[in-house]
């Protein structure tokens, strides 16, 4: 388990999603999977489980609510997550860390062009505002994200994103990249890394990585990274980054 200073808390885990092919045209679909979980460890030994992960998504026509929701080994929910799709578009998300106490959040505006960005802990209250892009991803957003750039990545090229940093109340720029080939559990996969685009930010966050399934859906497999619920260490509730097993049926 790696810990790295918790300037940067990402709102980030290893996303799920999948994306439908017609043609060359990529449909997003938030919908899928309706129900998912998974485990996350303390490292690849995958010995010490730390939480146990949920989704949950149901629609209203356009509009499609995820619920995320992250337990302890007690069975007390330690995080939880609530996004809100419409039109294959993110309108919002709130997180909050019911440990630490750290709430956040994304909220698109200004009928689309631009997106809010808030955070909260005790008296401390950040806000931004930024361009609304389609590269800008919330964790739930990565999985379609990488199944949308597939042939760039499997090519051997960089696709660049930004991910939304909830304690910064801002993006920060990462890109993706494909490092090998390879077999999991019997099964061919292919193997990402995703890191900053800046020297001084790479600095703060170590390098995520990704096990993906080489055919198929290109589903995430297992995530190593920044994950969404804190831990305490010497008394301070820090970030962290964890071994994501999920558990695809």
């Amino acid at each position: 388990m790696r810990h790295k200073p918790h300037a940067l808390a990402f709102v980030f885990f290893g996303s799920l999603l999948l994306w439908q092919t017609r043609g060359a045209d990529f449909t997003v679909d938030y919908l899928e999977p309706k129900a998912l979980t998974g485990t996350i460890y303390a490292d690849a030994g995958l010995k010490h489980k730390l939480f146990t992960f949920r989704r949950a998504a149901t629609n209203s026509g356009p509009v499609i609510h995820v619920e995320r929701e992250f337990y302890l080994p007690s069975g007390a929910i330690a995080a939880r997550e609530q996004v809100v799709y419409e039109d294959e578009q993110l309108k919002s998300f709130q997180m909050e860390d019911l440990q630490s106490g750290v709430k956040g959040g994304v909220v698109q505006s200004n009928g689309g062009a631009k997106m809010t960005i808030n955070f909260s802990k005790g008296a401390t209250k950040k806000n931004g505002t930024e361009k609304f892009l389609d590269e800008n991803l919330i964790s739930d957003m990565v999985g379609p994200y990488i199944v949308a750039h597939w042939d760039a990545l499997t090519k051997g090229e960089s696709v660049k994103c930004r991910l939304i940093s909830v304690a910064r109340a801002e993006t920060v720029g990462f890109k993706f990249f494909k490092e090998s080939d390879s077999n999991w559990h019997g099964k061919p996969v292919t193997l990402l890394t995703l890191e900053p685009t800046s020297i001084i930010v790479a600095q703060l966050v170590a390098p995520m990585h990704f096990v993906v399934e080489k055919n198929g859906l290109h589903r995430v497999l297992q995530y190593t990274g920044r994950t969404t619920p804190s831990i305490q260490i010497n008394g301070q509730w820090q970030d962290f980054d964890a071994v994501t097993v999920f558990d695809w049926n």
